[in-house]
């Protein structure tokens, strides 16, 4: 019994001691953590549906041209597969000759089509990116957020909509852009001071 009761005091004696030093121990915060889908932003933000829509409008505008092409194209290679054992040799080597020039042009169209819609995504979305990272760098530091991550990025299985900032940061992006829209036409009709001339001696 005596031995029984020696240990469990030193058993005691220990955990008080445990307990003790853990208590003692500063509080760490958890890791304030919230992920963000870009794409969902962009496309559902103001400023964003404005750019998707002219990019839109210039794709359907190029497709138009590629398909007038594309038509004039098949209605000659109908021409020549209808026609072609009717005509000479010489009118049929000029209509081939002319198929062939037109299938180029139409390459040459796609793609220079396909580069200037390139050029135009830059042209527009840098823009749109640039404010947007910086809206989100000031929402991440004034909620005091320590990692954001990308939600559709490669190795993230499973986000809690809990931790969604998307709604919140097209809330603020949207603000942000009627903002600056407002301060555009403002500073335009401000009108600019008279240069002073500088009375001559």
């Amino acid at each position: 019994m005596k031995h029984m009761s020696k240990g469990f005091l030193l058993c005691m004696v220990i955990f008080i001691l445990f307990v003790g030093i853990a208590q003692a121990q500063p509080t760490q915060e958890p890791l304030k953590i919230g992920v963000i889908d870009i794409k969902r932003v962009i496309n559902t933000s103001k400023y964003g549906q404005e750019v998707m829509d002219q990019l839109q409008k210039k794709y359907e505008e190029l497709q138009a041209k590629l398909e007038a092409k594309g038509k004039e194209l098949e209605a000659l290679k109908e021409e020549i597969e209808k026609k072609g054992q009717l005509w000479s040799q010489e009118l049929r080597e000029k209509k081939q000759s002319e198929y062939q020039k037109k299938l180029r042009e139409l390459k040459a169209m796609q793609e220079d089509a396909q580069f200037e819609m390139q050029e135009l995504e830059r042209k527009l979305l840098d823009p749109v990116f640039k404010e947007l990272e910086t809206v989100i760098k000031n929402f991440v530091e004034k909620e005091k957020y320590d990692l954001i991550l990308e939600k559709t990025q490669p190795g993230i299985y499973y986000a809690s909509p809990r931790i969604d900032l998307s709604p919140q940061v097209v809330d603020l992006f949207n603000k942000h852009y009627e903002e600056s829209k407002g301060k555009k036409p403002a500073e335009a009709a401000k009108p600019k001071e008279p240069v002073k001339s500088t009375p001559k001696k």
